[in-house]
Parts: C-alpha cells; structure tokens; sequence
C-alpha cells in the first residue's frame, strides 16, 4: 500500500539507524532507497535491512553519480509501485504510528499531503523521551510565518493544522506527485526549498496540506549528522538559501499568498525574506547600529 522513498548520499552511519522505525511502521509494502553516488556502505547497510525484513520489498537505486536530493527523489516516485508514498530522510526516526496517523488523516480529512510534527531531539536523547518532551510543541509563535515561508516546527499547536507546505517527511497518494512532478533544479549547495517545491505546486493548484500532532518524526541531533547539504559553510548556506528561495518565490509566492487572501508580489516578499536571512545569519552587521543607539543614550544621560 505505501512505498517508502529515502534518498542518501554517504550516510550510512545514520542510516543504520533510523531503517528500523521505517521498515517497522504499518502498510508499509516497498522500502526504496536511493543512493546519491555516494561511496560509503549504504548498498550492504540496504541489503542487511532487505534480509532482515523479508516481508517488505526492499529496492536499492543507485545514481551513476551525485544528481541532489529532488532527482533521487523523483527516481524513486517513478519506482514506486504503491498506492501512497511516503518521502522519508536518512537522518529522521519515525514514531511507531506514523504512518497509520498519517493516511488515516489523509483519508479522513480527504487532504493530499499529511505530516506529523518534525523536530530535533537532544544529544543523548531517546527517540520516546524525545517526543515525551516535545509534546505539543515548544514556543508559542506561529506555525507558519507568510512573511518568510517558514514552517515553525517548535510552534504549540494540538490537533491538525492546514499550511501551503509541511517539512520533508510526508505522505501523499503517488498519482497526484506523478501529476505535479518533482522539480529537480534544487540540486546544488544545501538544497535550500527542495522537499517544499512540489508541496507548493500542490497547493497553489488547490491541494489541501495538513500537519498533525498526533505523531511525530525525530530529527537526530546536529552533532550527530557530520555530512550533507546542511553543512556547507556560513556564505555558502546564505547564498544557496537565497538563490534557491528566490526560484521557489518566483513560482508561488503569489498564488499562494492570493489563496490565503494576502496581497504582495513575490520581489518585496524576496527583499524581506533576504534581509531576514542575512541578519539572522549574520548578528554582527547589526551591532554598529546598536552600538551608535546605546552611545546616544549614554551621552543623552550625562548631566
């Protein structure tokens, strides 16, 4: 009934980990692993897996060589034989009822994309108690900020949430991502975008995307994930981000702001999103400006 795409690319070391949470979860029929060139032992770590679980079709992929996460992605969707796929990543843990919450809601609400909630877990933490803490959540902001296209995934929230997007690891029937495609421009730097653009592109057209607190995913800790797109320098994760937003603005920042009522075209929605970025990444452009604000206070006091 369910495929399972992941796409890797010299992670074996985490992806030992977390196959067990997939391979485990319900309606799982098809585990598909698609290997990003890489040169690590990801083909024995899959082909352990495919022994050890003997009741679940396991496919091994293997690009000629690194093409980025959308084109793996997009060679396992046309693999696929299940009725609904679900896109995991090599670093991720599943709760043991993600799948069965998922197309659940997926049914039940007649939506076209479902996802729990997806965070990262402590260094040292277990998948359970990890999620024992999150609970519903972590800070009261919102769950998605129209200002810069974020997702919140720490946002308090109980019950289902309907947004233009969700994170990376989602489930959907595979005849409505065959019709929308994946777009594979995304594969250089850090990919910035990549798992978001044809979630867009469905909801721009009038697909309905829901988030769910009633399961979650576990990102593993970022000390314990040494490779991937997310670990290319400071610059070179602030150009990447800006150029691949710029692309993904470019193509539904409007239409999606126009359905939730919103008005602004996507160059002012990039210009803020930029210096957005840039200061967040960046803290010391800002500090002459707080520097001058605190000098004329302090010289304003002098009597």
């Amino acid at each position: 009934m369910i495929s399972v795409i992941i796409p890797t690319f010299n992670r074996g070391y985490t992806l030992v980990q977390v196959l067990d949470s997939f391979y485990r979860q319900k309606f799982i029929k098809e585990m598909i692993i698609v290997d990003d060139g890489g040169s690590d032992d990801t083909s024995a770590i899959v082909d352990e897996f495919s022994h050890k679980y003997p009741h679940i079709k396991t496919l091994y992929l293997k690009n000629n060589k690194r093409k980025g996460a959308p084109y793996s992605r997009r060679c396992g969707l046309l693999a696929a034989h299940g009725e609904f796929v679900l896109f995991g990543d090599d670093d991720d843990f599943l709760e043991e009822n993600y799948t069965e919450v998922c197309l659940g809601k997926l049914k039940s609400l007649k939506a076209d994309i479902v996802s729990g909630r997806h965070f990262f877990r402590k260094p040292g933490e277990g998948v359970a108690s990890a999620i024992a803490r999150f609970q519903t959540g972590e800070n009261d902001g919102p769950v998605f900020d129209f200002r810069f296209f974020h997702i919140n995934i720490d946002a308090r929230f109980q019950g289902d949430v309907e947004l233009p997007f969700t994170h990376a690891i989602f489930l959907a029937r595979k005849d409505i991502l065959l019709s929308n495609d994946i777009d594979t421009f995304y594969n250089r730097g850090n990919g910035y975008r990549e798992e978001s653009d044809v979630q867009a592109k469905i909801y721009s057209r009038g697909g309905k995307i829901i988030m769910t607190n009633d399961t979650h995913s576990v990102h593993m800790h970022s000390s314990e994930v040494k490779s991937g797109g997310q670990r290319v320098g400071h610059f070179s994760y602030l150009f990447w981000s800006l150029y691949y937003t710029s692309y993904f603005f470019k193509k539904y920042y409007e239409p999606i702001m126009a359905r939730q009522g919103k008005t602004g075209g996507y160059l002012k929605g990039i210009i803020i999103y930029s210096i957005h970025t840039i200061i967040a990444q960046y803290p010391f452009l800002v500090r002459p400006i707080n520097t001058l604000r605190n000098l004329r206070k302090n010289v304003f006091r002098v009597k």
